[in-house]
């Protein structure tokens, strides 16, 4: 007599919604930060329009050198600058993150420090590509030839190599506080342009900055897009430096991140 009173009581009782899973969260929050980083005219403006003139710059300047082979080094190595740039600048702005408070809110709302990481990795991934494309549209405008599945590959061997970049950022955004971390990601990412040969060959500076550049993984990002442009034998050292510091940095970011959760949660 009483069953089916109880089961209209229970079936009329609202559902609670279930939880997003982790890796709904992920892609929410990289979603919100590379919609925050794309609306940012100065930084957009920092990573696009500069490549693409000094990328007009050198190419007038040395362009014309080894056949015409010289326009689509530089325009590898002022892609590659670019997505530099964008890499090492998204990552440190996990700063802000932390000094806003908005790290706090998603650790409380359930992001897991894993989480976290995975999405502003994704979301530093995505504001990479418009300063590959840019340069890489201005330089076949301006004379580069390549056909479109090579242009493409290059673009995404730029992509994939700038990995390391990205942590290098994220590290500097957790270890650095305030507005140091923006500038150690300048100072850092003009070092890296600089010994990796991104600006001038490599072959010019003494031997001691060749060796440093060898251990970088910028040099390499460019000596992968020049294989990938031009052909040649593959830069197998070019894959392990990259690999080794890819590993390398996650390790640091992972440590550094759960550290930052910690004192957050304090």
């Amino acid at each position: 007599m009483t069953a089916a009173p109880t089961t209209a009581l229970s079936s009329a009782r609202p559902r609670t919604a279930a939880a997003p899973s982790a890796a709904t969260r992920t892609v929410r929050y990289a979603l919100h930060t590379t919609r925050m980083t794309v609306t940012n005219v100065m930084f957009m403006l920092f990573t696009i329009a500069m490549p693409v003139g000094m990328y007009l710059l050198f190419g007038m300047m040395f362009g014309d050198q080894g056949g015409g082979d010289a326009q689509g080094m530089i325009m590898v190595n002022m892609a590659a600058y670019g997505g530099l740039g964008a890499a090492v600048t998204a990552g440190t702005q996990i700063q802000e993150d932390q000094r806003s408070g908005f790290l706090r809110q998603l650790i409380v709302a359930g992001l897991s420090p894993r989480s976290f990481l995975v999405g502003s990795v994704m979301a530093a991934s995505a504001v990479i590509v418009p300063a590959l494309l840019a340069v890489g549209v201005v330089g076949i405008a301006s004379g580069v030839e390549v056909s479109v599945a090579t242009f493409l590959a290059t673009i995404a061997v730029l992509w994939l190599g700038l990995l390391p970049t990205i942590l290098i950022g994220i590290v500097l955004g957790m270890v650095l506080k305030g507005g140091t971390a923006m500038a150690g990601g300048v100072i850092t990412m003009m070092a890296m342009a600089i010994f990796g040969g991104l600006w001038m060959p490599l072959e010019m500076f003494p031997g001691w900055m060749q060796q440093i550049g060898h251990a970088i993984p910028t040099y390499w990002i460019s000596q992968l897009g020049t294989w990938s442009l031009q052909g040649g034998e593959v830069p197998v050292t070019g894959l392990l430096v990259i690999g080794a510091w890819t590993l390398g940095l996650g390790v640091l970011c992972a440590v550094s991140l759960r550290r930052a959760v910690g004192l957050t949660r304090r």
